[in-house]
């Protein structure tokens, strides 16, 4: 009897030992006493619940960034086993665009579990990976089918991966998958392998346009830029020149204001009246001039030797 009943107790103590449990560093533990779910999560370390059947402890890893692939590519290389394809491997690869044309479409949704939603992951769906690849094709089928072959592949790749980005955030939390969205990463958009070569010939011309675009505005920055600066170099030397002209005229207007004063000194002074201190003055700017046209003069003049000829601007008697 005492034998049973000690091992009664080792039974009891050994199941309420099995409440023990141990959650890792990069994890956490969501409890559900009796069904319902305890929050918040518990961290890392040693802890202990009540025994199973009444606590059940699920562990998540909220920190851990998980990808999910949807769609894919056609690969051109066939190599060992590949070389027999099924004739559907890549159609549910394959989305329509607005236009009417065909594109391989691969998509990377990388996310992870919300620790604050971490019972509407483990509880409130039945798989929510599978729900988020679903949910992810019908909208990128979607988007698709409202765009352009040309805005899919390649022009607006960075627009259309914001915008399945910000609309798959949108219906998981709509969905209420404790799921959150990092990125949609749009790995790879490609024509369909029969017409490849059809789309490369078309980003080669549409290459080849804007390179001739980007030559052009270079040579018209170019163009303008030398235009600009021929332009301030005559403003500036145009300025040089008139204020050169400016200082030459001032300095000439004193020079003459102060042979002036100086006529009016002599005549002052009693060494000679005004109109003889002109009148030498004339004579001797009549001379350095000569000095100076005389010497530059290529042709001569014959004149009549039995006529007087005067050769003074300013005769003595001209007034």
């Amino acid at each position: 009897m005492k034998r049973a009943l000690v091992v009664i107790m080792i039974l009891v103590a050994g199941y309420f030992a099995s409440g023990l449990y141990i959650v890792g560093g990069n994890e956490k533990a969501l409890l559900r006493r009796f069904g319902r779910a305890r929050l918040p999560l518990v961290g890392s370390g040693l802890h202990y619940a009540m025994p199973w059947p009444m606590t059940t402890i699920s562990r998540i890893n909220p920190s851990e960034v998980r990808t999910l692939q949807i769609g894919g590519v056609a690969s051109e290389s066939l190599e060992g086993d590949q070389f027999l394809l099924a004739a559907d491997q890549y159609q549910l690869d394959e989305f329509l665009t607005g236009d009417k044309n065909i594109l391989n479409v691969q998509v990377n949704v990388q996310y992870r579990i919300s620790e604050a939603d971490a019972a509407d992951y483990l509880f409130g769906c039945v798989n929510p990976e599978e729900h988020l690849r679903l949910m992810t094709e019908s909208l990128l089928g979607d988007v698709v089918a409202r765009s352009g072959v040309d805005f899919v592949h390649p022009l607006g790749l960075a627009e259309l991966r914001a915008m399945l980005t910000q609309r798959t955030r949108e219906l998981v939390q709509s969905h209420r998958l404790g799921i959150v969205i990092e990125d949609v990463d749009i790995a790879g958009v490609s024509p369909p392998l029969l017409v490849k070569q059809a789309f490369v010939d078309v980003s080669n011309a549409r290459a080849s346009k804007q390179r001739f675009i980007n030559e052009a505005l270079a040579y018209r920055e170019q163009t303008v830029a030398a235009a600009s600066a021929n332009a301030r170099k005559n403003v500036d030397e145009a300025e040089t020149a008139r204020r050169s002209a400016i200082e030459s005229a001032r300095g000439e207007a004193d020079r003459f204001g102060k042979i002036v004063a100086q006529f009016q000194a002599d005549a002052d002074g009693g060494v000679q009246t005004y109109e003889q201190s002109r009148q030498m003055t004339l004579r001797q700017k009549y001379l350095e001039m000569l000095e100076t046209i005389v010497p530059k003069l290529a042709s001569k003049a014959l004149l009549d030797t039995d006529k007087p000829v005067n050769l003074t601007i300013f005769p003595e008697n001209n007034k």
